[in-house]
């Protein structure tokens, strides 16, 4: 019995051994087919994505176009990074040779919004001011100042250009943004396609959306919500957009600021490596005219928004606005700036960029990167060292005047820099004033008037809750200024003006003004435009 026993056990044990053995094979068959299967499954996608290449569908991801023997900015460059109601398209039509002369200086601008002159004319932006005053300084060189901003970009979308620009013989690289940051592609508080926060991952994704076949899928996807929402209202571009809100020391907050760094830090090490000088500039920002668009909770008490409780409430963003306005009430000036800069990186609705952004550019301002320091100079620029609508048209675009005084500075960083950089020969006194600049620019009443009425419909739609006093006053003064300039302007620029739904629209912002303004602009309405035939 004990021998029948252990030799069954022995052939138990041999018929396991085999069955695992069995197994195993069976296992490593079933990987090998799935490495197999993965493998054809990427080969299949290779070969679509050449496919559709070859057959040219979708746009070009690259920044720059040919056209003949120049380049010129690819409008659907950023197309990928939003999604197909949002795209924004690269407007500037600045172009540039494809193949540079020694004589020539070449430099190109990196940023968004604010390199457009938004919400003023596109012709007014800084990099023209620029090109017009190298032209000036330097009038024995060619001049190239080539403007590459598009609205709402970040710096993920600069670092995916980087290398293309690198590669077109910048003489420079001036390098303005920052402010999108929480709000742009692949930010915190994105409205628009978001799958993480890690970098890596982020990067992973840009790379995806390089590809043919991830166009073809977002167009689809957008087309068969068309077709599933016949009657739905095609979704409209705007600040509306941004909802979250994302307070100062959140995790979102601190990964936002790393990963500014990181890019920065990435993009200069691409310039660097090619030897391409870079200028990067400080961001400036409205203090003492923009109220905060969100405050944290707790909120203070109807009507306690005094300098007495702002240690109470150390995180409301409101309440260091309100004790900002305040202080400068008592004379305080140096106390109104700080509680105006608080109130700035505590408002929850990122769209200026906090105080740690400068402060990263002004780091990363080594081994030869250059640093202008523009919101140092807006500061000297401005009453009492306070930042407001003077120089700023709303919450962070300059004014025409910002604009003039952006490119000043930054001809001066050149000038300073002449021997190296552009040469003999700069002779500072036949810059012009800034009328004549905007003269020859073709800024004049009215595209001021037209301007304006714009950035009243701006300010008029900003996402606050309740319409700050703040805001009130700076639709009403606005609306002043334009019954004043208008009489400036021909009668054939007036009614083109009415055309437009000018006086119309005036008249609606009017009805909304406080009572103590209400009566008194639209008398001044109706006095300008009765006689004109063009009441409202």
């Amino acid at each position: 019995m004990w021998c029948s026993f252990g030799h069954f056990y022995h052939l138990s044990v041999i018929d396991n051994k085999v069955k695992t053995v069995r197994r195993g094979k069976g296992n490593a068959v079933q990987a090998l087919s799935r490495a197999l299967a993965l493998v054809a499954g990427l080969l299949l996608l290779v070969i679509v994505e050449l496919g559709l290449r070859a057959l040219g569908i979708g746009p070009s991801n690259d920044l720059f176009m040919a056209e003949g023997g120049d380049y010129r900015l690819n409008p659907q460059a950023a197309r990928r990074f939003f999604p197909h109601q949002y795209a924004r398209l690269a407007p500037g039509q600045d172009r540039f040779a494809q193949d540079k002369d020694e004589g020539v200086l070449r430099i190109f601008v990196l940023g968004a919004s604010t390199l457009l002159g938004f919400p003023n004319p596109a012709q007014t932006s800084f990099p023209n001011f620029l090109q017009l005053m190298l032209e000036d300084a330097y009038p024995g060189r060619e001049i190239e100042v080539i403007n590459c901003g598009i609205t709402a970009i970040n710096s993920y979308v600069l670092l995916d250009f980087a290398e293309e620009v690198a590669a077109q013989e910048p003489d420079l690289v001036l390098i303005y943004a920052g402010h999108n940051e929480f709000v742009g592609p692949y930010g915190a508080a994105t409205p628009f396609v978001r799958l993480g926060s890690d970098r890596s991952f982020i990067k992973l994704q840009m790379r995806l959306q390089r590809t043919r076949i991830y166009y073809l899928l977002g167009e689809a996807l957008y087309y068969a919500g068309q077709w599933l929402r016949p009657d739905g209202q095609a979704p409209s571009f705007g600040l509306h957009l941004v909802q979250r809100e994302i307070y100062w020391g959140d995790a979102a907050h601190a990964e936002t600021t790393a990963n500014y760094r990181d890019n920065l830090s990435e993009l200069l090490a691409i310039m660097r490596t090619r030897g391409v000088p870079v200028a990067l500039c400080t961001l400036v920002s409205n203090l003492e005219g923009f109220y905060p668009l969100r405050s944290q909770e707790p909120a203070p008490p109807a009507g306690a928004e005094r300098a007495e409780i702002v240690n109470d409430y150390p995180h409301h963003a409101g309440v260091h606005f309100a004790t900002g306005l305040d202080r400068k009430a008592r004379a305080d000036a140096k106390g109104a700036l700080e509680a105006f800069k608080r109130a700035r990186d505590l408002d929850a609705i990122h769209l200026r960029a906090c105080a740690p952004f400068n402060n990263i550019l002004r780091e990363s301002a080594v081994d030869g990167v250059w640093l202008i320091d523009l919101e140092r100079a807006f500061a000297a620029a401005a009453p009492e060292g306070i930042v407001g609508d003077e120089l700023i048209s709303e919450y962070l675009h300059p004014t025409v005047w910002g604009h003039y005084l952006m490119a000043r500075n930054i001809l001066a960083q050149i000038v300073q820099r002449e021997e190296a950089f552009a040469g003999e020969g700069v002779d500072p006194d036949v810059l012009k004033s800034f009328a004549q600049y905007c003269r020859r620019l073709g800024y004049g009443v009215q595209q001021r008037v037209l301007a304006r009425n714009d950035l009243i419909l701006l300010l008029r739609n900003m996402p606050y809750r309740d319409r700050p006093q703040v805001l009130e006053e700076r639709l009403s003064g606005l609306v002043a200024e334009q019954l004043s300039e208008l009489p400036k302007m021909s009668y054939a620029q007036i009614e083109d003006f009415a055309g437009r739904g000018g006086f119309v629209f005036l008249a609606k912002v009017i009805e909304e003004a406080g009572d103590g303004n209400r009566q008194r602009l639209a008398a001044q309405l109706m006095t300008l435009a009765q006689p004109l035939g063009f009441m409202p």
